[in-house]
């Protein structure tokens, strides 16, 4: 009987490892879909963290495995989408790993369907960024450092504690950002004895990664990029409550980050097949409402709970960090963490509500968990199709070099500075006219005709050609809608 449950486990593993890979590669996009993407692209080929390739704080673990994918398939598209699997499989496997969650159960089958087909999940997986990566690896050292915490008497092993610190530095490497909701976990296993192996560990896992960026950057440029970045993330450019401070607009974009980026859910404007979605989950919760309090407050009672609030706190602790430090008004990604310990308050409910004793209410129960499974999987599969197809600034990028072919002379384009960023590092020869504010219109008062502007309309001209360039914000929230002009 052991063996035949083994020899299950195995299979479903196996089968949800190819699932993840082979998914991914297929919908691997072949693109430059936004700036962060740019930088990560770039520094396949060159990696400085001096031209923000990445930016700072240049993520050498994620890039470092990126390259040597890259060398070994030789497309830098590729080698980002065999991150994405990977780390989708790592993610389902420790999620399930931390709720002590079997495979083979029902509770199991649906934790991983919902994280496998969760569309921001997919969405980041297949992107130039180490969002899907940076997730597992916060998951495999939650999972390390509560592993087997169960009661007073059986204190954590000093061995996995150790490992779970280490993936902890190995994180910062990956995902600075995510570090925040490992603290309290990290801090509760602090009070245990061996604190120095997980402390000398999580060092070790640090030092794997900063030595050699050290010895690659410099101290003096890494100092640099670390104090300028730092600066422009809190102060211009970053999106934190600094730079944007109406905090209901940050709290409702936040809440449309989980609901409406992070699980496909209705918002103002997309598909009605979203609001059966969102309505078929709200009856789900609204009818195990009551036992998904008790289950909670049972986990919250136990001997481990230290951990179980751990981690709740970690949660906590990371929402309020992106509420007020992160850009959550143009980029929802930021809620990625969050969503597979959401995935499994859905996935218990959903399973509650199928093992009713009551035959009728069964199959019923059934059924509606069904149509909320086909209605989550086609908004997911919709929204990843749409991904391969190129987002507006790519469609800008496509239409210029095509007009960059069609005419002997250089293309006058007018655009702020990211744009032409964008543009001149994929190649579009031009001459640029960069525009930061009003003032710098003047620039333009010599030309007649002949230019084309990327952005807003200019004053008292009329243009001869006007295109808008747009993609389903919902598959990249930075500039869905790009107009161009032509004069």
């Amino acid at each position: 009987m052991q063996r035949r449950f083994q020899s299950s486990n195995l299979f479903i593993w196996s089968m949800v490892f190819i699932g993840c890979i082979a998914s991914r590669l297929l919908s691997t996009i072949y693109y430059i879909e936004d700036l962060d993407s740019l930088r990560f692209a770039l520094s396949m080929i060159d990696y400085d963290v001096a031209k923000l390739q990445p930016h700072f704080p240049a993520y050498p673990v994620f890039c470092c495995i990126a390259k040597l994918l890259y060398v070994a398939t030789r497309r830098y598209a590729l080698a980002f989408s065999l991150i994405g699997g990977l780390s989708t499989f790592f993610t389902i496997f420790f999620t399930l790993k931390i709720a002590k969650i079997q495979n083979t159960t029902l509770l199991g089958k649906i934790t991983i369907f919902l994280i496998f087909m969760n569309p921001l999940l997919w969405l980041v997986s297949n992107r130039y960024m180490p969002d899907a990566m940076g997730v597992a690896f916060l998951l495999a050292s939650l999972y390390f450092t509560t592993r087997e915490a169960k009661s007073k008497e059986r204190p954590p092993s000093d061995a996995h504690n150790a490992i779970g610190f280490f993936l902890a530095g190995i994180l910062i490497g990956i995902r600075l950002s995510y570090f925040p909701l490992l603290v309290p976990a990290l801090v509760v296993q602090l009070k245990h004895p061996g604190r120095l192996k997980c402390i000398v560990a999580g060092v070790i896992g640090v030092l794997v990664w900063f030595i050699p960026l050290l010895s690659i950057t410099g101290w003096t440029t890494l100092i640099t990029a670390a104090q300028t970045q730092s600066h422009g993330h809190f102060s211009e450019f970053g999106g934190a409550v600094s730079t944007h401070p109406v905090l209901w607009l940050r709290l409702t974009k936040l809440f449309e980050s989980i609901w409406a980026d992070g699980f496909g859910l209705y918002w103002q404007g997309r598909h009605p097949i979203t609001a059966c979605t969102a309505i078929i989950l709200i009856s789900i919760v609204a009818a195990n409402w009551q036992t998904l309090k008790r289950w909670t407050t049972e986990k919250l009672s136990e001997n481990y709970s230290a951990f179980f609030n751990a981690i709740l706190i970690g949660c906590v602790v990371y929402l309020v960090w992106i509420f007020l430090g992160q850009n959550v008004i143009h980029k929802s990604r930021h809620v990625l963490p969050l969503l597979p310990f959401l995935s499994l308050g859905i996935t218990f409910a959903c399973s509650r509500i199928i093992e009713t004793q009551n035959r009728f209410r069964h199959l019923f129960a059934f059924c509606t968990v069904l149509i909320f499974f086909l209605c989550y999987s086609y908004v997911t599969l919709h929204t990843v199709v749409q991904h391969t197809k190129p987002t507006a600034i790519a469609q800008v990028h496509e239409y210029l070099r095509d007009k960059q072919n069609e005419q002997n002379d250089k293309l006058h384009i007018v655009s702020v500075p990211l744009i032409k960023y964008y543009l001149v590092s994929q190649a579009i020869e031009a001459v640029y006219i960069p525009i930061k504010s009003e003032a710098d219109l003047a620039q333009l008062d010599p030309l007649e005709t002949g230019f084309v502007v990327i952005g807003s309309p200019l004053p008292n001209r009329v243009p001869k050609v006007e295109k808008m360039f747009y993609h389903n914000p919902y598959v990249n929230r930075m500039w869905s809608e790009i107009p161009l002009f032509e004069y």
